[in-house]
């Protein structure tokens, strides 16, 4: 069986995020893939940074918060009608 070489493996961590993005060139994504059909950790590796990237990717889906005033305007407006209808 062959030893695996994970010198090789810190080499190419560094290309990862420009793997994601689509900005390796041709012959470093076919040497990528190749590593990773092979490579079990980092393959696990990649997975992980892509759910992180997708992550990023829909924080810009929320909505911006509420300024501070207007957030303390509305949680007192709500306890005054919780308040309200207590009574």
């Amino acid at each position: 069986m062959e030893r695996h070489n994970h010198d090789h493996c810190l080499d190419l961590i560094d290309r990862l995020n420009d793997y994601l993005d689509g900005e390796l060139s041709a012959v470093s994504c076919a040497e990528l893939e190749e590593h990773l059909r092979q490579c079990p950790e980092c393959q696990e590796l990649l997975a992980s940074l892509q759910q992180t990237v997708d992550l990023l990717h829909h924080l810009d889906d929320l909505p911006p918060p509420l300024p501070p005033a207007l957030e303390n305007r509305l949680i007192s407006q709500m306890q005054q009608q919780v308040q309200t209808k207590r009574h």
